[in-house]
C-alpha cells in the first residue's frame, strides 16, 4: 500500500512533468507564473495489469496562472481544474495514465 507522502510525491512528479510550470512570457511580452495545487487524491484501487497487480489512482488538481495584472479581488488568477488517472505498478512506477479531463469550463457558452 502507499503512504500519503508517497502518493503526493508520485502525483507531484507527474503534474510537474505534464504541465508547463514556472515563469512564462506570453506573446505580448507580459510575464506570467504557472503553478498548481493538488485538490484531492482518491484511495488507490488494486487492479490487474499485464505484469501482475497494479494500482489505479485518481486525483484532481488546479493549474493556477498569475500575471503581472493579477490582483484581488478584481482580477484574480486564472484557475483550471483537471482530473487524471494513473496506473502504477508495485515498484511505484507510472505505467499508464489518462488524458487530463477538465472539471470546469472557463468559457461557458
Amino acid at each position: 500500500m502507499f503512504t500519503e507522502p508517497e502518493l503526493r510525491d508520485i502525483i507531484k512528479d507527474k503534474i510537474s512533468h505534464d504541465e508547463k510550470l514556472a515563469e512564462q512570457v506570453g506573446g505580448s511580452g507580459h510575464l506570467g507564473y504557472v503553478s498548481y495545487k493538488i485538490d484531492s487524491i482518491g484511495k488507490p484501487e488494486r487492479i490487474q495489469i499485464e505484469a501482475g497487480d497494479g494500482w489505479k489512482i485518481i486525483y484532481a488538481y488546479t493549474v493556477i496562472v498569475e500575471t503581472e495584472f493579477t490582483y484581488y479581488p478584481d482580477n484574480p488568477p486564472y484557475e483550471y481544474k483537471y482530473k487524471k488517472t494513473n496506473i502504477i505498478d508495485d515498484k511505484r512506477k507510472i505505467i499508464s495514465h489518462s488524458q487530463k479531463e477538465a472539471l470546469n469550463d472557463p468559457f461557458p457558452i
